[in-house]
């Protein structure tokens, strides 16, 4: 009986470590990002997911240091990573939030302008993704405007070659 005790004892004690290793690790991080150490606060993101794999709050600053290396794409998936983890209103507004900031920074408007709404339909006192998602809304026209502009370039261009492959067979005619 004291055996198993002892046993119970030690296994409580090693859980608490557990929890305070990730934690310790999670801080570090957040000290180091604070510092615009970015790439540290990564590491140390890494090592908290290494003692728990489901700690949202390390996956959340890992994917946040990420997009301030500019490595945007990888922000967008682990964000993206994250929409299924949680089911808190205020941590899922601030993760679409996120994500349509990588995603605008990848040029993905029309995916970015989703995750803004996303947002806003979590949060809709949220003046900072309300302004995102007005900027994103005038790139994602500007980006259409632009495609359908070289579209109808392109059209133009094959009337013309059409039109000078006529006339040179008539010509030869």
């Amino acid at each position: 009986m004291i055996i198993r005790f002892l046993i119970l004892i030690l296994c409580l004690n090693n859980l608490s470590l557990f929890a305070q290793s990730k934690e310790r690790y999670l801080r570090n991080g957040n000290k180091l990002y604070s510092d615009s150490s970015y790439n540290d606060a990564e590491i140390e993101y890494r090592k908290s997911l290494e003692k728990d794999q489901n700690y949202f709050n390390a996956s959340f600053n890992l994917a946040d240091a990420v997009y301030k290396q500019n490595r945007f794409e990888e922000a967008s998936m682990l964000f993206n990573s994250l929409v299924d983890n949680t089911n808190d209103k205020n941590q899922l507004s601030k993760l679409y939030h996120n994500l349509g900031n990588s995603q605008y920074k990848e040029n993905k408007f029309e995916q970015a302008v989703e995750s803004f709404k996303s947002s806003l339909r979590l949060n809709p006192d949220d003046d900072e993704t309300r302004h995102n998602l007005i900027v994103a809304k005038n790139k994602l026209q500007e980006q259409q405007n632009k495609e359908e502009e070289q579209q109808n370039k392109e059209e133009q261009q094959n009337k013309e070659e059409q039109q000078n492959k006529e006339e040179q067979q008539n010509k030869e005619e």
